[in-house]
């Protein structure tokens, strides 16, 4: 691995671990939020309806004990208007109940009616209420309290059949008479705290809270148990029971000591499995970045040492070649046998440095992203000047080599030397690879704008697995036939490497017991 490379794989690894944190504390942090808001209105709409609830009874309660009222004592005898009865609280020593009696006058006064209405009764139909007589009936005829926290369908049925016109008359009298009450006279801390119970629940909202009722920033009775006036936790505001005719403001407030906890239970699990999987890639990240980071390092002592053994290996090869000529131009006669083994010995030192130079352009080529220079050359000269080099060779063995470079672009950007060499190591293992007379066939053509080269043989082929692993370094194939042909498995190792450095493409196509087909694709200008 080349350090541009490298450096890019390390900074592209780090970014994206980086990014996979930041964007699961967004997603935690967003998760948060969207649980926030939907506590905050669940709690608004709740507070709402709690509101509109105690409204809608407290009226209710009115109407209906006036309802009861002119059934148990009927309405009044000396009276020509309809009476509109509203009750004070009851007298505990007593037993009474006291209630004030309004009538219609001939004095107009102002009443806000609804739409429907406004067209069906006339303004100088509509009368001022004043206060002309009390009612006290025995506290027996109905119990407030129980009328106040019961919602029988009976009760509710009796509003209903009130004519829309009282109702709305009904109406402004209590909320007249309302709104010069305490606001302890008008609701309980329990009738609250089962609204607030049952609205929470609805909403799956359970956590503890406190509240309480604020009459112009100061604390009213109406509280719950555990309401302090410094209430600790979030709060939440709503006006409460406040007539327009009032001098006094009523809020309801509510609090959560332990609506962060709450909060954050509903994202507990999924923000932990979150963690345990970012955790698990991190890990995971870091191990391969050290993975790599040790890689690197040993790939940097191998291609040192590799270096270093090669050029030394180049030394006592040079010695060798040196003594093997001065023997061989030595005036004293050699036996036969002795000159074969001289032969042999000049064979394999040549081998071998054959082999040395390989590895040195291998590690000189993995070392390095632009390990040699590039020009404009002509492919068609380059294989021409690499089938002169093996050219002996195959007369040798009595083959052949078939030429046919029909391509009209032979132009392209690279190093002849490299390119020289690999058509060299194809060819070499064309015939080395060749039972008996080697028979080589080199074409050429043009595919749009590039150059493709062929070189076919008729040699032992291979099977399906060795063309996979051909272009491995040190492979070769450990069956067949051709465990007895030397070599280390570095030549085909170094075309790749070298087509690759092209920015070209090497394909082959063989059959076993057929021959083998060489195809490299090199970009023309």
């Amino acid at each position: 691995m080349n350090k541009r490379l490298y450096t890019y794989l390390v900074l592209a690894m780090s970014i994206s671990l980086i990014g996979i944190i930041l964007m699961q504390g967004y997603w935690i942090y967003s998760a948060w939020q969207n649980k926030e808001e939907e506590f905050s209105l669940a709690v608004r709409r709740t507070l709402r309806e709690v509101v509109v609830e105690i409204q809608n009874r407290e009226l209710n309660d009115y109407v209906y004990t006036y309802q009861m009222l002119i059934d148990s004592i009927g309405t009044p005898e000396d009276s020509n208007f309809t009476d509109v009865f509203l009750f004070l609280d009851e007298d505990q020593s007593s037993n009474m109940s006291t209630f004030f009696a309004y009538g219609i006058l001939e004095e107009d006064y102002n009443i806000n009616l609804p739409d429907d209405l406004s067209n069906k009764y006339y303004d100088d139909e509509v009368k001022d209420f004043k206060a002309v007589k009390t009612t006290i009936v025995n506290k027996n005829i109905f119990d407030r309290r129980e009328n106040r926290l019961n919602s029988s369908i009976s009760k509710l049925k009796s509003v209903e059949d009130i004519d829309l016109f009282k109702f709305e008359k009904y109406k402004t009298a209590f909320q007249e008479y309302a709104s010069s009450l305490p606001i302890h006279k008008r609701t309980t801390s329990r009738e609250i705290q089962l609204l607030l119970d049952q609205g929470f629940s609805d909403r799956n909202i359970v956590t503890p809270y406190e509240f309480g009722i604020y009459s112009n920033n100061l604390s009213t009775k109406v509280k719950s148990n555990n309401y302090i006036e410094v209430q600790s936790g979030p709060k939440y505001s709503i006006p409460f029971l406040n007539d327009r005719s009032s001098p006094v403001s009523y809020d309801l407030i509510v609090s959560f000591p332990e609506k962060q906890e709450f909060v954050l239970s509903g994202i507990i699990g999924v923000a932990t499995l979150s963690f345990m999987l970012t955790l698990v890639i991190i890990v995971i990240s870091t191990s391969a970045l050290y993975q790599i980071i040790q890689q690197k390092k040993l790939s940097e002592i191998k291609s040192d040492f590799i270096n270093n053994i090669s050029h030394e290996f180049k030394t006592p090869i040079a010695t060798i070649n040196l003594a093997l000529d001065a023997i061989s131009s030595s005036k004293n006669n050699l036996n036969e046998k002795f000159t074969s083994y001289l032969s042999m010995i000049r064979e394999e030192n040549s081998r071998m440095l054959s082999q040395v130079e390989n590895i040195l352009r291998i590690s000189q080529l993995e070392k390095s992203s632009n390990p040699f220079d590039m020009e404009q050359i002509d492919i068609h000269e380059v294989i021409e000047d690499a089938i002169e080099h093996v050219r002996l060779i195959i007369e040798s063995r009595k083959g052949s080599i078939d030429i046919s470079l029909n391509a009209n672009n032979s132009k392209i950007k690279g190093n002849s030397n490299h390119l020289e060499n690999i058509i060299i190591n194809i060819l070499d293992n064309s015939v080395k690879y060749s039972k008996d007379k080697p028979e080589i066939i080199v074409t050429s053509i043009n595919t749009q704008d590039n150059i493709t080269i062929c070189f076919e043989d008729r040699g032992i082929g291979m099977d399906k697995t060795t063309q996979k692993l051909v272009f491995e370094k040190f492979y070769r194939e450990q069956n067949g036939d051709i465990h007895d042909i030397k070599g280390h498995g570095l030549g085909l190792a170094y075309v790749k490497k070298i087509i690759d450095f092209h920015n070209g493409k090497i394909n082959l196509d063989s059959k076993k017991g057929i021959g083998t087909k060489f195809f490299i694709t090199l970009k023309n200008i």
